[in-house]
């Protein structure tokens, strides 16, 4: 009984362990699949400062990637 129990539980363990991979059978790229025509890529931004009246510093993000703000300015402290 000890044999067909251990059995039983090393089949079960490699049944679990076993990972089963699907072909993607459409043949599209995810581009054409999802509809875009450029691949997707992160998007780079950077933070440019600026000192107001000399005594605020205010903060407004560039994507540098579309070339356009995507912030306003914001108040971020005091000098």
């Amino acid at each position: 009984m000890k044999k067909l129990v251990s059995l039983f539980l090393v089949l079960v363990m490699c049944l679990s362990l076993s990972v089963t991979a699907f072909a993607d059978t459409t043949g599209k790229t995810p581009t054409e699949e999802f509809g875009t025509t450029e691949p997707t890529r992160w998007e780079e931004t950077e933070w440019y400062y600026r000192v107001v009246d000399n005594y605020y510093v205010q903060r407004r993000l560039w994507s540098c990637t579309y070339g356009y703000w995507l912030t306003e300015w914001e108040t971020i402290g005091h000098i």
